[in-house]
């Protein structure tokens, strides 16, 4: 009986002592925008020294339990720089914290082999971040166009001025004499495999006599994918890269996520692009003139009525004008259990010579569901059409 009573009254205080401490914690409310008032979403708030925290919604509101007393509030998110906030014991229950952009990108999560993600300023190895607002500042042709001059180290070089593709990106140089420099590609987790066949056009027509043209220049696999969609690209440098993806990766890794849903309205983008190309510079050619062309003694010796002037041959060949265009939507938008991320691409590239030109249509969709607390369920679907006319 006596056992009885004390596991009795044990029970009741700690009824009581939980009781206590539940009725010392308060709800602090807030909202987080960025600099320009615009709502940030999934902005993490946590209290400094505590175990509680909470993400803001679509409107950037959020709501945390905090302790009675003064407290200290630590705002993150992924592009901005953190802030922390001094709450007082009474009168702060509704707080505004406003987030400056992370010029730096020193809050940028990071791969490494080390662990799945960590901070960039306390990353051991060097991994070069690029947004997809800093890679489609200006249009390209390809993903490997839009990289040019924003990765510190990386060679990358264009075989040749066909539209479409032929590019070649060299991170850490070449490891053994006979085997490929080419990185490894990533995208969303899965390896893709970037390798091309050539279609033998220039084998079977014996153009230029058996000399290599562009006519054989096959695209890149990556090229496909349209820069509008991605979210960001890591490029992994360093010894790191071996350390995730084994001899795979001695060449170096390009991550590439794609953009996903978030919670809120349907955010409807839609570009339009129309323009043409010419030619950056020409050749200087020399014209003669009609006695200089007839004379007998000269090296063309041609009859007066066959000379035509002075023909700029490559004005005829790579004069011509046409029409480029592209056509990019995408609609990103969801709930607090399903968000989604759908987008399409229409894109023509009308080259200089005749019959030469790069063709492409995607459609792309990315899922995300969660189920229950613990459980996210991702995925990701693109249909590619892509023809390349090399003239």
């Amino acid at each position: 009986m006596n056992r009885i009573r004390s596991s009795f009254f044990s029970l009741l205080l700690l009824v009581l002592t939980a009781t206590t401490a539940f009725a010392q914690t308060r709800r602090i409310s807030g909202r987080v925008t960025a600099e320009n008032g615009d709502p940030l979403v999934s902005a993490s708030v946590n209290v400094v020294g505590t175990a509680l925290g909470a993400y803001t919604d679509d409107q950037g509101r959020f709501t945390v339990s905090a302790p009675e007393g003064p407290v200290t509030l630590r705002v993150r998110r992924i592009g901005y720089a953190q802030k922390t906030l001094e709450v007082p014991a009474s009168g702060g229950d509704n707080v505004s914290v406003a987030l400056a952009r992370d010029v730096l990108q020193l809050e940028t999560q990071v791969v490494t082999g080390q662990a799945t993600t960590v901070s960039s300023q306390r990353a051991a190895t060097s991994v070069a971040v690029i947004s997809g607002e800093q890679l489609n500042r200006v249009p390209a042709q390809t993903i490997e166009n839009a990289l040019q001059g924003k990765v510190p180290g990386a060679v990358i070089s264009q075989n040749s001025g066909a539209p479409g593709g032929g590019m070649q990106i060299q991170i850490r140089g070449t490891n053994t004499i006979n085997a490929g420099f080419q990185p490894l590609y990533v995208i969303d987790g899965v390896v893709v495999n970037n390798g091309a066949i050539a279609i033998g056009t220039n084998s079977i027509t014996a153009a230029g006599g058996g000399i290599a043209s562009n006519q054989d220049q096959q695209v890149n696999r990556v090229a496909d994918i349209n820069p509008a969609d991605i979210e960001d690209i890591q490029v992994l440098k360093g010894p790191a890269a071996g350390a995730i993806y084994g001899s795979s990766g001695s060449n170096g890794v390009v991550i590439i996520t794609t953009k996903r849903g978030v919670t809120g309205k349907p955010d409807l983008n839609l570009i339009q692009r129309f323009g043409t190309q010419s030619l950056s510079k020409k050749f200087d050619l020399r014209c003669y003139s009609l006695a200089e062309a007839t004379d007998p003694a000269g090296s063309f010796g041609i009859a007066p009525a066959d000379y035509h002037g002075c023909v700029d041959f490559q004005d005829e060949l790579y004069g011509n004008h046409f029409l480029s265009y592209e056509t990019d939507a995408s609609v990103r938008g969801g709930s607090a259990g399903t968000t989604y991320f759908l987008s399409g691409l229409a894109k023509r590239d009308g080259g200089l010579a005749v019959n030469s030109g790069y063709k492409k249509q995607s459609l792309r969709a990315n899922l995300t569901q969660q189920v229950g607390t613990r459980l996210n369920l991702r995925g990701s679907a693109e249909l590619i059409h892509s023809l390349t006319e090399r003239g």
